[in-house]
């Protein structure tokens, strides 16, 4: 469900004061789902589940149903603008991932979905009813997509976009469809047959990433020489980081943070607290100011390649301009 645009920028507007005036105000903006570690692919660029990643995940997790339903109704309460349904996998594996969209249909909350899109075809009356899907495709034809994806499901993956715009255009003229192409040196010459396949099957856009660099990966990895056209977080660590007031993701082992780099911040596990409780706890107060003046960058690693970085830049200079103009 779409909110009025007019709501969301004064809760944009509420939260840079609560920055400003270390408070909250309001709920995060986005609220990130992990609910599953499993995936049916062996994607060679994948952090998780790449060839040879020892970091593979062991047991299979799943977002159990009442941990769902209390976040979903701690993010109608806290005003929160979106939840990104996603996984250290594929998150349409959940057995009850059908179920979760039709619920999530009824809230008032932008609903965002992570996913290879391999499911079956009639996923695809679920997937619709949420208004913004982000499909993983990093090849242009079977053959590419066996060698990058671990398996021949090429033509599935295109039948299901194909299905997804064919409904979009029935009668959800607002659904977005994104492909997000992670470039190696296995697909890079087909940057332009991707834009062209895009195009045919009538995508809204595709977005081209450059590949993430892990000790498993290094093999398909692009030199270190910049590369026109493509998106990288690289080594940049913003000065402020006001993700505490804007981001919370919850993975599938119900560890919460305000980064999906940071799985393990020590902010609780929620089936010892709700959501809720936690975003107005002095814990959470705590981490959204050691963010905010620069230390949680200091202390993790990660923070070196912040996917957030150009939001929190733009974050900190609304912010400035609030303070100027009252």
């Amino acid at each position: 469900m779409i909110i009025d645009q007019g709501e969301l920028k004064q809760r944009y507007l509420k939260r840079l004061a609560g920055a400003s005036e270390r408070r909250v105000c309001i709920g995060p903006e986005v609220v990130a789902l992990d609910i599953n570690n499993a995936c049916n692919l062996s994607c060679r660029y994948c952090w998780t589940h790449g060839p040879g990643n020892p970091a593979h995940f062991d047991k299979a997790r799943f977002f159990p149903w009442k941990r769902f339903l209390g976040i979903v109704r701690d993010c109608v309460e806290l005003h929160v603008d979106q939840i990104h349904i996603t996984g250290a996998g594929e998150p349409t594996l959940h057995p009850l991932f059908r179920d979760m969209m039709r619920h999530l249909k009824q809230q008032p909350l932008k609903v965002k979905l992570f996913t290879n899109a391999t499911f079956p075809l009639d996923f695809c009356s679920d997937v619709i009813q949420g208004d913004h899907v982000v499909v993983n495709l990093s090849a242009v034809d079977r053959q590419q997509y066996r060698k990058l994806h671990g398996k021949d499901l090429f033509a599935r993956v295109v039948k299901n976009i194909k299905r997804l715009v064919s409904l979009r255009d029935a009668g959800k003229k607002g659904f977005c469809i994104e492909i997000v192409y992670i470039v190696n040196t296995v697909n890079i010459r087909q940057k332009q047959k991707m834009q062209k396949l895009a195009s045919q099957l009538g995508v809204n856009s595709v977005y081209f990433k450059r590949m993430d660099v892990h000790d498993h990966s290094r093999g398909i990895a692009l030199p270190d020489t910049p590369q026109a056209g493509l998106k990288s977080e690289g080594k940049r660590t913003p000065p402020a980081c006001l993700n505490g007031w804007f981001y919370v993701i919850v993975n599938s082992e119900g560890f919460i943070s305000i980064c999906c780099l940071i799985h393990r911040m020590p902010l609780g596990v929620f089936d010892k607290v709700t959501l809720k409780k936690l975003w107005s706890s002095k814990r959470m107060m705590d981490i959204r100011l050691l963010g905010k003046y620069g230390h949680v960058q200091k202390m993790y690693k990660a923070c070196q390649a912040c996917p957030f970085y150009d939001e929190n830049i733009q974050r900190s200079q609304d912010a400035a301009r609030e303070r100027i103009r009252r």
